[in-house]
């Protein structure tokens, strides 16, 4: 195989901002969507709870499967463009039916909401694993992943996350959105006047569908896959080989389930802290606007970071540093309208480096796919990318499902004053839970063994065989 050209910096900005048009997607869900079932939709902690859980066993055959169909298509746009636009309107069409509340009986309202979420993921599987699929056929150079993997993590985190952690909540409760930097008001801006709060999640979800699938239309249209690898003739008996005998594979997707379940626990129960714990809801856009540097910072610094001790061990200290954090916060005051410093500190660190681990793990993945091939001798993007999304989702699903089922084990209710008990499972949920996690993240890693030196190898034994 000939080496290839060196990417363009507007080669690498076209595919990564596609992270832009699906997190806007996939964040609106994981930050909101449990609290609008329970708030705004009517259905119960424990309802909901199972909503989350149920649709990822449909997954564990639906992923495979998409991941299989995507590896064996081909046409004259690539193997899996094709997925990221044909699926771009169907996956933010389903987003604004989540967002919806429609007119119908309290048994078939959480039918609906079983329906809609699973079909979902479905389509997400479809998109998603498909966009990861390209960025392991744009380029072969551990740099170059590393440096997509930079700028996806940029769109995907602290753009969007900063979006919706900041302005949706002011939105589509009617009040004045008030844009900030590092406590300096830039700008306040008065959004329209919604009848109630049904009405402003769906136009919230309204206006990122239209972004995303925009966004989504252009990656596709400008990106080139440029590995110029043939379709996979694989049978579906060999995908337990592909997925079970690439050990790097499963240790990383180990580590990525305790890391995304941080970040949705947190995020998830992000908006009950606010309400109910602090009593302030405003913090919580003061909050996120202080989280941007911190993002920032976090984005500036893991390049340099895995330039010189590498992704694994980078994505090693920002887990012991965010278990520290959040172990801490938790012992500290709660946040008041006068007095959040403290708070504020902690979480910036805590968010720069969730950052490191954020960018060291989707620049760590794609290696796996040229470390699986080696191993078994079977190439295949679809599959240990299907496997990666699957994780990676049953983590989103795992931790809405245990952070409702606290809600409802400790009696929560629905804008009412919570008991004590209540109360206290709100905290726990926002600073020792994923504390744990992140631990758990820590100890993982550990047992990973794809370095630089093992994937230079990999990748030339690979390159003489072809």
């Amino acid at each position: 195989m000939k080496p290839l050209k060196p990417l363009k910096k507007t080669e690498i900005f076209n595919f990564s901002i596609g992270d832009f048009g699906i997190n806007l997607n996939f964040q609106l869900l994981g930050f909101f969507l449990a609290y609008f079932y329970t708030d705004v939709f009517g259905i119960s902690p424990w309802h909901a709870s199972f909503i989350f859980l149920i649709a990822r066993a449909w997954d564990a055959i639906n992923d495979p499967l998409m991941g299989y169909l995507a590896d064996r298509s081909r046409n004259k746009w690539g193997t899996y463009k094709p997925y990221i636009f044909w699926g771009a309107i169907p996956l933010n069409l389903i987003l604004l039916a989540c967002f919806s509340v429609p007119e119908i009986s309290d048994s078939m309202r959480v039918a609906y909401c079983y329906f809609t979420y699973i079909l979902h993921g479905m389509i997400f599987t479809a998109v998603g694993l498909s966009y990861s699929a390209v960025g392991t056929l744009i380029t072969q150079d551990q740099q170059e992943r590393a440096k997509i993997s930079t700028m996806r993590m940029f769109f995907a985190v602290v753009v969007v996350i900063t979006i919706v952690g900041s302005y949706v909540t002011p939105f589509v409760n009617s009040q004045p959105i008030v844009i900030e930097f590092i406590g300096i008001e830039l700008l306040t801006l008065n959004g329209p006047q919604f009848k109630d709060e049904a009405e402003g999640w769906f136009n919230v979800a309204l206006i990122f569908g239209i972004i995303s699938t925009a966004i989504l239309f252009y990656t596709a249209l400008t990106t080139k896959e440029r590995v110029n690898e043939p379709v996979q003739k694989y049978e579906l008996k060999d995908l337990p080989k592909i997925v079970f005998g690439n050990d790097a594979l499963l240790i990383l997707s180990a580590s990525m389930f305790f890391n995304t379940a941080i970040w949705v626990i947190q995020n998830a129960v992000s908006f009950y802290y606010f309400k109910y714990v602090v009593g302030i809801e405003s913090l919580q856009t003061i909050f996120f606007q202080w989280m941007l540097p911190a993002n920032i910072i976090g984005v500036f610094l893991t390049p340099i970071l895995t330039a010189r001790l590498g992704k694994k061990n980078v994505f090693i200290i920002g887990s012991l540093i965010v278990f520290a954090v959040n172990i801490i916060r938790h012992f500290i005051p709660v946040p008041t309208s006068e007095a959040y410093t403290l708070f504020i500190g902690l979480s910036m660190i805590g968010s720069s480096c969730m950052m490191f681990c954020s960018i060291c793990q989707w620049g760590m993945v794609p290696d796996t796919i040229e470390y699986g091939h080696w191993k078994t001798g079977i190439r295949s993007e679809g599959i240990p990318l299907s496997f990666f999304s699957f994780m990676q989702k049953l983590a989103m699903s795992f931790a809405g499902f245990f952070a409702l089922q606290v809600l409802a084990f400790t009696g929560y209710e629905a804008n009412t004053e919570l008991s004590e008990s209540a109360i206290s499972g709100i905290k726990w949920l926002y600073n020792i839970i994923p504390g744990l996690f992140s631990l758990a993240c820590l100890v993982t890693l550990f047992y990973y063994k794809l370095g630089v030196k093992q994937y230079d190898q990999v990748l030339s034994d690979l390159n003489n065989k072809g």
